[in-house]
């Protein structure tokens, strides 16, 4: 009897740790794919000087190709949420992405004749999820990232 005892608590501590192993590796995983996604994102509104219908499509056209699905919420001080296809707002729990355009004011003595020029830079929100096989999506996280000051930055789609 004592050996049907000693083999059954090794065998649930076994399973705890594949539990464990499997949290840890879905997390890792997860925060590394949405570190890519928010880079390749930032890399892609730099590059194209602005946030417009083409950079859309060529940040939706990167997500399809490296299978980015994690959605969450925008909330007012996020910007405008961006669904997986289509343009426009998405709205509740099914925003791939949320991106605010930040207009940069200079402080200028003359203010009839502008002295700098227009700038602005944009606040990138992605997101990631604790997602363990079994137990599916537990936890939701955010990860927030900026580019650089872009000058004569194109406008914004809606």
């Amino acid at each position: 009897m004592r050996e049907a005892i000693g083999s059954l608590s090794i065998t649930q501590i076994v399973i705890f740790f594949l539990i464990l192993f499997s949290g840890f590796m879905s997390v890792s995983i997860n925060v590394n794919k949405a570190y890519k996604v928010r880079n390749e994102i930032i890399t892609i509104i730099q590059k194209n000087n602005g946030f417009n219908e083409e950079t859309l499509t060529q940040i939706q056209e990167y997500m399809t190709e490296v299978g980015y699905r994690s959605k969450g919420t925008c909330d007012a001080d996020d910007g405008v949420g961006y669904k997986a296809s289509g343009y426009g707002n998405a709205t509740g729990n099914n925003a791939l992405m949320c991106v605010k355009q930040v207009a940069i004011e200079y402080e200028t003595s003359n203010k009839t004749k502008p002295q700098f020029p227009t700038a602005a830079y944009y606040q990138i929100k992605v997101f990631f999820s604790l997602d363990i096989p079994i137990i599916n999506n537990v936890f939701r996280f955010a990860l927030t990232g900026s580019t650089r000051k872009l000058f004569y930055p194109v406008t914004m789609v809606q």
